[in-house]
């Protein structure tokens, strides 16, 4: 008999609470009907370029022997932005310049020439050098990029590593290339420049 009431027991107390849909919400003991929500968020790491490609002419439409070239606007051609909600340290790295091959090129293609970027700044044979220039910096004061990932840095006193504090922060930057002392001409070289974002 004692199972029984149980049951039915539950059963009212089940038809007690789906009839009564506003009964009052308890939640965290607060003792006010309302209810307390955690959530924990992410970290979001993420930075844009207005400008992806710098294509350098020089007279005629190609680049010169042991030749400098800058940026049209040598602070200013490209804008790094924040796109996430974390504070990044920004970093550059570059690579070796490659023939570029396109459809129709003429034989023969040798896919292994290249022009090997500078650790030094100092150019050579088959050998050039790229630098960035922050804007805000010394005037034409421009900093060596290097194979290996490093900070951008300010070469002002004080200023230091490159950090974009916060969502849509923004900073721009320019480039400048020395051509190798001696290349083989009619080539199209290209080489790549990596922009990445390390939590600050």
């Amino acid at each position: 008999m004692k199972q029984l009431r149980i049951a039915i027991i539950a059963v009212i107390l089940a038809i007690i609470l789906a009839s009564s849909p506003y009964l009052p919400i308890l939640a965290d003991d607060n003792g006010t009907g309302g209810t307390t929500i955690t959530m924990n968020t992410t970290s979001v790491m993420a930075i844009s370029l207005d400008k992806t490609e710098w294509r350098i002419e020089g007279e005629g439409g190609f680049v010169g022997i042991n030749t400098t070239y800058k940026t049209d606007l040598p602070a200013s051609w490209c804008t790094i932005t924040n796109d996430g909600n974390a504070n990044v340290t920004i970093y550059i790295q570059g690579e070796d310049a490659k023939w570029l091959r396109y459809p129709g090129q003429p034989e023969p293609y040798d896919p292994s020439y290249k022009w090997t970027l500078s650790g030094t700044g100092d150019n050579g044979k088959n050998v050039y050098a790229l630098w960035y220039h922050i804007k805000g910096d010394t005037e034409d004061s421009y900093t060596l990029i290097a194979k290996t990932e490093t900070s951008m840095e300010w070469t002002r006193d004080g200023k230091g590593i490159l950090n974009l504090a916060k969502h849509d922060a923004t900073q721009q930057f320019g480039l400048k290339l020395l051509t190798p002392t001696y290349f083989i001409g009619g080539r199209t070289m290209q080489t790549t420049i990596i922009i990445s974002a390390v939590a600050a």
